[in-house]
């Protein structure tokens, strides 16, 4: 009996410390979370981890329907007050990132302790708004815990490290990192939650209507793609509706999250066309005008998972004209998004192994192809009246390609010569010719 009454004192004592740490009234608990726990109802199951830095600790949430704290940890941060600004600043950045990479004690000096888990630090949004530094990690120590004590990294203890290995999930787990937490009532995040899935849906339905001013009535006017403002991204959406003929966009386990006036919106996305198909993870930044909240940037990663629908592999190209014209102008959609994107293995693999161009084979066109994707880490790529000859299992496309990256831009024709290879399109050859008028 004085066992269970001792262990009970206990976990009293510890939940007291917690609700004072965070600053939560004791009567207070079942109603108010983190600010930064927008209540998405219908998100799988997840945790997040909320690092405070004026407490020097790390909180552990858990959703299922509702968010409930499950852990917590110390920590200690950098050594300087403030945001992270530029690369050796000592200061420890605020915002919301992912874990990348979990590393074991083995693969680890002794300054990383038992375990260690780069960040995504820079974000887009901070490469935007252009804070220097890197290599941001959460680590153990070997020595003791020292409050405000590192370059900008966040160290626990070895014990506590490992425990956090289990609330982890590569990419899918948020770290949001705030000066001072603050609280509000679980209505009042179940409510913003609300408002904004219904801001998320109303713009893929827009999206997939191909209702160009609706859909792009939900960015914000300093939004930026690339290296493209908000005209810039009108006129590619425009030019991808007179593209498709239909377009589908299906946004599933949609999950929000808060940092300063930041509202991050991650989303499962399945994206199809009539040309086009892809599956991955979106994440949408947003912020409030006086009312409304708006898209400030976006960003899409590629899932592990198949793009549907997945495409039938054939002795030789359809029979029927129209379909075989279709089949090319879809394997040519494929090789320009994959360019787009920088998905340098879906590129090369469009090429066929006989290939030439620029005086090349297809060894020496990898390297190449390796180097410039290295030098450029944003590219847009237009096709324009793009014609397909089709001749049995050969084809020739000539379009008027459009091409513009952080380093460069020109235009010219392009022409891909095709050959059918082991049940589907490959390049065989490839040129293009600039425009005279071209400075």
């Amino acid at each position: 009996m004085r066992k269970g009454i001792t262990a009970s004192f206990a976990k009293l004592i510890w939940l007291t410390l917690v609700l004072l740490l965070t600053g939560i009234p004791a009567g207070g608990i079942a109603s108010k979370l983190p600010a930064n726990l927008i209540i998405s109802p219908k998100a799988s199951p997840h945790h997040v981890i909320l690092v405070e830095k004026s407490s020097q600790r790390i909180f552990i949430y858990h959703f299922d329907g509702d968010y409930r704290l499950v852990a917590t940890y110390g920590c200690a941060t950098g050594e300087n007050p403030g945001d992270k600004q530029i690369s050796g600043d000592s200061k420890t950045p605020e915002g919301i990132y992912f874990f990348t990479k979990a590393v074991g004690e083995k693969y680890l000096t002794s300054t990383y302790g038992a375990r260690a888990f780069p960040m995504s630090y820079p974000n887009l949004l901070d490469r935007r708004r252009s804070k220097g530094g890197n290599n941001i990690w959460v680590h153990g120590t070997n020595e003791e815990l020292q409050e405000r004590s590192t370059n900008g990294c966040i160290v626990l203890v070895n014990g506590d490290v490992v425990q956090l290995d289990s609330y982890i999930k590569l990419w899918n787990t948020p770290i949001i990192f705030e000066q001072e937490l603050k609280y509000e009532d679980r209505s009042t995040l179940l409510h913003q939650g609300q408002l904004l899935l219904e801001t998320v849906n109303d713009w893929s339905q827009a999206w997939s209507q191909k209702d160009l001013d609706r859909y792009l009535s939900y960015y914000a006017s300093d939004f930026r793609w690339k290296n493209l403002d908000l005209q810039g991204w009108r006129q590619k959406k425009a030019w991808l509706n007179q593209r498709y003929k239909k377009i589908s966009v299906q946004l599933s386990d949609v999950r929000l999250f808060r940092q300063g006036d930041v509202v991050l919106a991650t989303a499962d996305m399945t994206y199809r066309s009539d040309r086009f198909a892809s599956r991955g993870f979106k994440h949408l930044y947003l912020v409030q005008n006086s009312v409304d909240w708006r898209i400030l940037a976006e960003e899409w990663h590629r899932s592990g998972r198949a793009a549907p629908p997945p495409l039938r592999l054939a002795a030789k190209p359809p029979e029927d004209g129209d379909a075989t014209e279709e089949s090319v102008l879809l394997f040519v959609e494929q090789w320009r998004e994959a360019w787009e994107q920088g998905d340098l293995s879906s590129y090369l693999a469009c090429y066929h192994p006989q290939f030439k161009g620029l005086g090349m084979g297809l060894t020496g066109w990898k390297q190449y192809k390796r180097q410039v994707f290295s030098r450029t880490s944003e590219r847009v790529i237009e096709l324009n009246d793009v014609k397909a000859e089709v001749n049995d299992s050969t084809a020739v496309v000539i379009s008027k390609q459009v091409y513009r990256s952080d380093t460069h831009q020109d235009s010219g024709l392009k022409t891909l010569r095709l050959r059918w290879h082991r049940g589907r399109w490959t390049i065989h050859r490839e040129t293009w010719k600039p425009f005279a008028n071209q400075g």
